[in-house]
């Protein structure tokens, strides 16, 4: 009888030790505890009430969905954020420039509209903004020349952009030397009009200006760099190919010139 006894108090002592030993062992790490009474109540959950748990799981689906697509318009605001202060940057970093003492009215492309037979933006100012019926030049946040007003009305105005074929504007070098953009292809164009007694006095990298102020265009506004110049013996006047700097198909804000 007292073998028996002690027996069963070794027995109890023993199932005590274990169950101080797996308290032990969870409490070290209470991830793997929550994880698998986590999993034991969705296993029970499964067993005795699954409309229930289907139920959650739905609910934490639906949950998910929304954060993802609340995660997207963030980001997306985000993005538009990050394009406003670039714009805002370009914008301060060119009117803080002692450049000219041009009047211009800032304006925001609201998209660009391509033909076989003409190149046009959409602005975002019009008449109420101060823009003038007349044409006016426009030009890039880098001060370069991207073409002219077409048609304003109240709220918005059309720009008839250089790289139009039928685009046209006196220009000139730094050392006054004329002549005339006509427009190609690609962002290309030729300088016509300049004799071939101005050859050693133009090299390529020259900037070309709007030639003189009028009552579209002001004076000295960048248009095209010579990339290429080529006297041909059957011509009177010389051949020269330039490169439009403004970046017209990416343009995002631009300055209409009115004075």
């Amino acid at each position: 009888m007292a073998k028996k006894s002690t027996r069963n108090k070794d027995l109890i002592i023993f199932i005590i030790c274990c169950f101080v030993s797996l308290i032990l062992f969870f409490s070290k790490d209470l991830n793997s505890l929550n994880k698998t009474r986590t999993h034991l109540y969705n296993f029970f959950s499964l067993i005795y009430s699954p409309k229930e748990l289907f139920s959650n799981l739905s609910d934490l689906k639906d949950e998910n969905d929304s954060l993802i697509v609340e995660l997207r318009d963030r980001l997306q605001e985000n993005k538009i954020l990050k394009q406003r202060i670039r714009d805002t940057k370009d914008y301060y970093k060119y009117i803080s420039e002692p450049n000219s003492s041009y009047k211009l009215i800032p304006a925001k492309v609201l998209n660009h509209s391509f033909s076989a037979s003409s190149k046009i933006l959409n602005l975002d100012v019009g008449y109420k903004d101060g823009v003038p019926n007349d044409y006016k030049a426009v030009m890039s946040l880098k001060g370069n020349l991207v073409g002219r007003t077409y048609f304003v009305s109240n709220n918005t105005t059309q720009v008839h952009k250089i790289n139009d074929k039928n685009f046209h504007v006196l220009v000139k070098t730094k050392d006054n030397i004329k002549g005339q953009f006509t427009y190609k292809n690609g962002n290309r164009g030729i300088i016509e009009s300049i004799s071939k007694s101005f050859q050693n006095q133009l090299s390529k990298g020259d900037t070309l200006f709007t030639s003189f102020s009028s009552t579209i265009y002001a004076e000295d506004i960048p248009l095209a760099k010579i990339i290429s110049i080529k006297n041909n013996p059957i011509k009177h006047e010389l051949d020269i190919t330039v490169e439009i700097l403004a970046d017209l198909n990416r343009l995002r804000n631009v300055f209409i010139v009115i004075d």
